[in-house]
């Protein structure tokens, strides 16, 4: 009998058979999320701070978006492990042959579909601001005391 639902999706021009993650699963997956050291924090230079130290801010901001970028990536892969059963049984090595073998659109998109499938939420997607909300230009400023 089973309780998981599955589901086959495309991922470029081959399928792919995913399940819903059990609660064991899911409680794994968080674990080993816990479990990755995060990027180091960066606190904003100072306004008055030279230039000297502002460009060193931004070499760093860029290293660790690029980590940020890393991490994203291998907690993505880790989920798409835990929701695609095929001929590799252990954790790690289907990890490790995911992160391998499928590309980084590739993996956000099972990813996706796995957390779906599994109930758990995604973030709405960004739009631009300014194509959501479009406001005119030639407004004169309101004076809210008016």
């Amino acid at each position: 009998m089973a309780f998981l639902k599955e589901k086959t999706i495309p991922v470029g021009e081959q399928e792919l058979t995913i399940r819903q993650l059990s609660g064991l699963d899911r409680f794994d997956f968080m674990d080993f999320c816990s479990d990755q050291t995060l990027p180091e924090r960066l606190e904003t230079p100072e306004e008055d701070a030279s230039r000297e130290e502002k460009e060193a801010f931004l070499v760093k901001a860029s290293k660790v978006t690029k980590q940020w970028d890393r991490l994203n990536f291998i907690m993505s892969a880790r989920l798409v492990a835990f929701g695609s059963h095929f001929d590799i049984e252990d954790i790690e090595e289907r990890h490790q042959h995911i992160m391998a073998s499928m590309s980084v659109e590739q993996i956000k998109h099972v990813h996706d579909e796995v957390a779906k499938l599994s109930g758990m939420e995604l973030p709405e997607p960004e739009e631009d601001a300014e194509a959501s909300n479009p406001e005119p230009d030639d407004k004169e400023p309101v004076d809210p005391k008016a």
